[in-house]
């Protein structure tokens, strides 16, 4: 039989050395002052790592705060999870809430429909998926980016090969009123895009589909383009 190899931590706990196990499970608080390599780290209670950290899967159930950089094969979050350092991982799904200081790296980003995101970080993703609420001041950039929700994201910039945004209603939450919009942003870029209720400053596109509740200031479009006549277009330029 194989032998346990792990760290179980059920009350109060500062661990001042190396962690280099096969799992980690934190009920209670646990401090962690060096660096961390697991191959699955689980935080139900409450959990603080001043190191870097390295793990194939982690999960939040609980409280986490990562003070320096994360390497995760797959994380999700149900809990809260903030990162400080850079944050790179294959598949990031949050349930709960997130918050990335530095840059965001990862093949898949979703943010479920009561989840949140807040990412003062630019964040880089093959696809990035939003269902409920994302917050950045920076830029998200991806091959394909989609808004499916009923609350109200800021994105500063979003740069894409594919952008869609579709209202999506939800029982507990109050239907979209005018001038509230699904996605505000400064800056959209991208090749094609499918949008409703966004409101941005500019919009550069080869072509899109601008549905109802769009408020957009300047857009420039180099192939086809359709205008529903519910949004509102202030500037627009084909080249």
């Amino acid at each position: 039989m194989e032998s346990f190899n792990g760290i179980v931590i059920e009350d109060d706990q500062t661990v001042e050395q190396r962690i280099d196990v096969r799992n980690l499970q934190v009920y209670g608080r646990g401090v962690f002052r060096e660096d961390v390599d697991a191959d699955e780290i689980e935080v139900f209670g409450s959990a603080r790592f001043r190191s870097f950290v390295s793990c194939d899967q982690l999960s939040v159930p609980g409280e986490t705060v990562m003070l320096d950089s994360l390497l995760a094969e797959s994380v999700r979050v149900d809990g809260v999870l903030n990162v400080s350092g850079k944050f790179r991982t294959e598949v990031a799904v949050v349930e709960g809430m997130m918050n990335t200081q530095g840059r965001l790296h990862a093949t898949r980003l979703v943010v479920r429909s009561r989840g949140r995101l807040e990412a003062a970080g630019n964040i880089k993703a093959e696809r990035i998926i939003i269902d409920g609420v994302a917050f950045s001041g920076a830029t998200f950039r991806g091959d394909n980016i989609e808004i499916t929700s009923c609350e109200q994201s800021e994105i500063a910039r979003v740069v894409a090969s594919d952008i869609k945004v579709t209202y999506k209603p939800r029982g507990d939450v109050p239907g979209i009123k005018a001038g509230e919009y699904l996605l505000s942003a400064y800056s959209i870029e991208t090749q094609t895009a499918e949008i409703e209720y966004v409101a941005a400053d500019s919009l550069d596109c080869d072509s899109a589909v601008i549905g109802p509740g769009c408020r957009i200031g300047e857009l420039t479009y180099r192939d086809g383009l359709e205008i529903d006549p519910g949004a509102v277009v202030e500037r627009l330029n084909k080249i």
